[in-house]
C-alpha cells in the first residue's frame, strides 16, 4: 500500500501511477513500490504529508498509531487490483475516525475496461498463449450493490453508512497512440505471456476490441470507462 498520511486524512494511490496525494489518507494494490514512495517524497514533499508502505488487505502491516486516527480516507482506482475487498474496506474502516468518512473509487463489473481484459484473455488468437493467464483486476461486483445500486451490502457490513453510490463515466484523454499504448501496457498482464515480438499485433487486436466497445476513441485520444464512486460514513 502506497500511504500518503497527514494529521487527519490517509490517501490511497494505484499501481504504476503517480502517488495521489490528498492531506490525509490510505492505499495500495498488490505491488509496494517503495521506489514510487521515494520518488513521491522527494519531489512531491510538504511539512504536513507523510508517505507509507502497506498492503491494505492486511492490517497488521498497518501502524498501530494509525487507528481511529483520520477524519477522511481516500481510496481512487486501487481497490479493482485488491481480491479481498472486504478486508481492505475493513482495514480502512480501522483507520477512521468515528463518523469519519471514506471516497471510493474501484472500476465497475460492467466498465469496458473490465470487458475488453477479459475478452483479451480469451481471444482465439491469443488464448494459446493465455492458458496460465492469472487475472490481476478485480472489479466491484454489480451483485453487492443494493437499494437499486445506491447503496454497497459491503460497506454497510463493515460499518459504513453509505452517503452516496453510483456508477460514473469518465474520460481520460491520451497524446497519441503510443501514449495510450504505453499506459495499457502497465495494466495488460496478459502481456507477460505473449513473446516479445507479438505485443504489437496484440496491440492492434486490443484496440480494436477497445474501439468496438467504446472504450477508446477512434483516433486514439481519449479512453472512456465506468467507475463505481462510493461516498460513505463510519457508524
Amino acid at each position: 500500500m502506497n500511504a500518503c498520511l497527514h494529521p487527519e486524512w490517509i490517501c490511497t494511490a494505484g499501481r504504476r501511477e503517480s502517488v495521489n496525494c490528498c492531506s490525509k489518507v490510505v492505499t495500495r494494490w498488490s505491488h509496494i513500490d517503495l521506489d514510487l514512495l521515494g520518488y513521491a517524497s522527494q519531489n512531491n514533499s510538504s511539512p504536513n504529508v507523510l508517505y507509507r508502505a502497506a498492503d491494505v488487505s492486511d492490517v497488521s502491516t498497518f501502524k498501530p498509531e494509525w487507528h481511529g486516527a483520520f477524519s477522511k480516507a481516500v481510496c481512487l482506482m486501487v481497490l479493482h487490483w485488491v481480491q479481498d475487498k472486504a478486508e481492505a474496506v475493513k482495514a480502512i474502516h480501522s483507520c477512521v475516525k468515528s463518523r469519519g468518512e471514506i471516497l471510493l473509487g474501484c472500476v465497475a463489473e460492467e466498465s469496458r475496461f473490465y470487458q475488453t481484459s477479459q475478452k483479451m484473455a480469451s481471444h482465439p488468437k491469443w488464448r494459446i498463449y493465455l492458458k496460465d493467464f492469472v487475472p490481476n483486476l478485480f472489479p466491484w461486483p454489480s451483485s453487492d450493490l443494493t437499494n437499486e445500486r445506491h447503496s454497497s451490502r459491503l460497506l454497510e457490513e463493515c460499518g459504513f453508512e453509505v452517503l452516496s453510490c453510483h456508477i460514473k463515466e469518465h474520460q481520460q484523454p491520451f497524446e497519441s497512440r503510443e501514449k495510450l499504448k504505453e499506459s495499457l501496457r502497465a495494466v495488460f498482464p496478459h502481456l507477460h505471456y505473449i513473446p516479445q515480438d507479438k505485443h504489437d499485433e496484440f496491440f492492434d487486436d486490443l484496440f480494436e476490441m477497445a474501439k468496438d466497445i467504446h472504450l477508446i476513441s477512434t483516433d486514439y485520444t481519449a479512453g472512456t470507462n465506468n467507475t463505481l464512486v462510493l461516498h460513505a460514513r463510519k457508524l
